[in-house]
């Protein structure tokens, strides 16, 4: 990708080429691969091998919690984390997601409900 500087001395007919040339390397599978560790890193997931988590990712067809089975269109993955570092704990649900979440923050309400019933 050219720099600010050699972009904004370019044709038109050049940033369109560049416009169309990275819009087919992002249907590449290299392309979805960057693009989503990309977005994962942007909402501050942190490990060691992203490359493996993703192909852990792409393959996951449970819940790694409940097993529940993931709808094709993969929108039901969720890629747990810890909000405080950051590091990457699971491939979850969207419901064991939201539960892993509400236990980091308030645990001692959760095991009060826990004996409550």
């Amino acid at each position: 990708m050219p720099t600010k500087e050699a972009r904004a001395k370019m044709t038109p007919e050049q940033k369109a080429e560049i416009s169309r040339k990275d819009k087919l390397y992002q249907k590449t599978p290299k392309g979805k691969m960057v693009r989503t560790i990309s977005s994962w890193k942007g909402r501050g997931m942190i490990c060691d091998d992203y490359e493996s988590v993703y192909q852990r990712y792409l393959t996951s067809t449970n819940c790694e919690c409940c097993g529940k089975e993931y709808n094709k269109n993969q929108m039901d993955k969720h890629m747990d984390h810890c909000h405080k570092t950051g590091k990457f704990r699971n491939i979850l649900c969207r419901n064991c997601n939201q539960l892993r979440g509400h236990i980091d923050k308030d645990y001692k309400l959760i095991m009060k409900l826990i004996t409550m019933c």
